[in-house]
C-alpha cells in the first residue's frame, strides 16, 4: 500500500470512528428520560469509552437490551481501534531506522488497517440504522438532531 492510499483509509477509518461515537450519543441521549438536547449536551465532552459504558448501563436497565452482547463486545475493540490508530499507530513503524524493517513494519499496518476499516465501516451502518429507529421508537427529534441530518 502506498503511503496515499494508507493516509485517505486511515482518514476514513477516524471518521467512520466518530460517526460511530456521534451516533453512540443521539441513541442514549433518544433513550434516556428528559430532554433530548439536554442529554445530548450531558455527553458533549464524554469520549467514546465513557460513552459506551453510559449507553451499555441505561440500555440494559429495562432488561430489554437495543444492542446485542456482541454489539458491545465489537464496541470494546472499536474503541481499542481508535486508540491504535489515534495514537500509535505512526509511532509504530516512523522511527524504525532501516528502510526495508520501516517498509516491511508499514505493510504490516497498512494490512491491519484495511482490516479495521472494514470492521468499523460494518458497525457504523449498524449503529446508522439504530441510531434512527432509537430515534422514532423514543419519539424524539431536536434541533441539533434536525441539524445533524440537513
Amino acid at each position: 500500500m502506498t503511503r496515499d492510499k494508507f493516509k485517505l483509509i486511515h482518514s476514513e477509518l477516524i471518521m467512520q470512528v466518530q460517526c460511530i461515537e456521534h451516533d453512540l450519543k443521539f441513541i442514549y441521549a433518544g433513550m434516556h428520560s428528559g430532554d433530548f438536547d439536554k442529554n445530548l449536551d450531558m455527553l458533549e465532552k464524554a469520549n467514546l469509552g465513557t460513552v459506551i459504558k453510559k449507553l451499555k448501563m441505561l440500555d440494559y436497565s429495562d432488561g430489554h437490551p437495543e444492542l446485542s452482547k456482541q454489539d458491545y463486545d465489537l464496541l470494546e475493540q472499536i474503541r481499542e481501534i481508535r486508540n491504535y490508530w489515534c495514537h500509535q499507530c505512526f509511532l509504530d513503524y516512523v522511527y524504525i531506522n532501516d528502510d526495508n524493517r520501516r517498509e516491511y513494519k508499514f505493510q504490516q499496518i497498512a494490512k491491519r488497517l484495511s482490516e479495521d476499516e472494514n470492521r468499523t465501516w460494518d458497525l457504523h451502518e449498524h449503529l446508522q440504522q439504530l441510531r434512527n429507529k432509537m430515534l422514532q421508537k423514543y419519539n424524539r427529534i431536536s434541533s441539533n438532531l434536525i441539524d445533524a441530518f440537513l
